[in-house]
């Protein structure tokens, strides 16, 4: 009878327990005020470091937390890269404790679709508040911890699990020669230069992207959450600078996905080209690639590849090229755009490649976790 009733009372705790879990992917700080490794009540901060307010968010729960550091602890959780997120934290030196959803499994089951975030939750998964992190009072937490009495470790609240793509096997070599930094508050513009011994790129994902590939920035879809600022720098003649796609992707743990649709576009045919060589335009080292003006561009060592990059963001059309090898060889340029009929004249007469206005087939990327 004993065991009976012990085995009834396992069957009970054993779904109370789990379903108090909130999984993470990787524990990247733990909380340096929070006293107790097991508490009453476990409040989940949704946040990320690109988002403004999540940071003016996190210096209140912050105090909160002081006012708090037994029977409550609060974590932050972000789907964020780790290594940006490390960075964020040394720099802003945060205190309350983080950790990564990688996959977006907890924001997914949560319905998160706005940043800053929070739900309170007690010892069994019960969801006790949820709402803007700013809104949740020192009154809501005395009042919630008065009614409460079971607890749970940390450990046991937020149980790590591995990230599924961490069996990949990467390359150590793949990342030399490749560097990325996180960039606050900057311009929405595109800057490309090129160093004496590396390509910089900086500005939004989907314009970093939108070069890497040498498409229409609309080409490729971005969730705003993960289209944050980056500088980022290729050493040129490494992996990472001939395959600068595959290489953000990675270092990122993104993916990307392609599908083909049919709209306007302009066609590029190859077959007659004659380019320039790299001697007709020197601007020397740490110079931008590309002066843009009014009606034409100047490009100093840039493939066409990039060049398109350019003007099919200036014209908000897609571009189709005949030959993508030939393409990728370095040139000068100095085209017009303003004028379709000039522009493809001066094309033709310059550098023998015909352009045409159709409708065609063309690649969007899909970008995601």
């Amino acid at each position: 009878m004993r065991n009976r009733i012990l085995l009834t009372i396992a069957i009970i705790l054993v779904p109370l327990f789990f379903s108090a879990q909130i999984k993470v992917a990787e524990h990247i700080k733990a909380s340096s005020i929070a006293t107790k490794t097991d508490n009453k009540l476990y409040f989940v901060d949704f946040w990320a470091t690109w988002c403004g307010p999540c940071i003016t968010v996190s210096k209140y729960l912050t105090g909160l937390q002081r006012q708090f550091p037994e029977d409550f602890y609060i974590m932050s959780l972000t789907q964020e890269n780790p290594d940006i997120v490390k960075r964020f934290i040394t720099k802003h030196q945060l205190e309350l404790a983080v950790a990564i959803d990688y996959d977006g499994e907890t924001f997914s089951k949560y319905a998160i679709s706005s940043l800053p975030h929070g739900i309170l939750f007690n010892a069994e998964g019960e969801k006790l508040w949820e709402g803007h992190p700013a809104e949740f009072k020192f009154y809501h937490l005395n009042r919630f911890l008065k009614q409460q009495n079971t607890r749970i470790a940390v450990d046991g609240m937020f149980p790590q699990e591995a990230y599924k793509h961490a069996i990949e096997v990467v390359d150590d070599d793949f990342y030399k020669g490749f560097e990325a930094k996180a960039l606050e508050n900057y311009q929405s513009t595109l800057l490309v230069q090129k160093k004496a011994t590396y390509l910089e790129l900086s500005g939004d994902l989907q314009s970093i992207l939108a070069y890497t590939e040498g498409v229409f920035k609309a080409q490729i879809e971005v969730a705003p959450s993960l289209n944050t600022f980056y500088r980022m720098r290729f050493k040129y003649d490494t992996k990472s600078f001939q395959n600068k796609t595959k290489t953000v992707l990675k270092y990122l743990k993104l993916k990307k996905s392609e599908n083909k649709t049919k709209g306007d576009v302009l066609f590029f045919n190859l077959e007659t080209s004659n380019f320039w060589d790299t001697n007709q335009i020197d601007w020397g080292n740490d110079t931008p690639n590309f002066l843009i003006g009014d009606t034409d561009i100047k490009a100093n060592n840039v493939s066409l590849i990039e060049l398109n990059y350019q003007l099919s963001n200036l014209l908000e059309l897609p571009i189709i090229i005949s030959d993508a090898k030939l393409a990728n060889t370095l040139h000068d340029w100095e085209v017009h755009y303003k004028y379709f009929d000039l522009m493809s004249s001066v094309f033709y007469d310059t550098y023998g490649i015909k352009v045409d206005k159709r409708v065609g087939a063309y690649t969007m990327y899909k970008i995601r976790k």
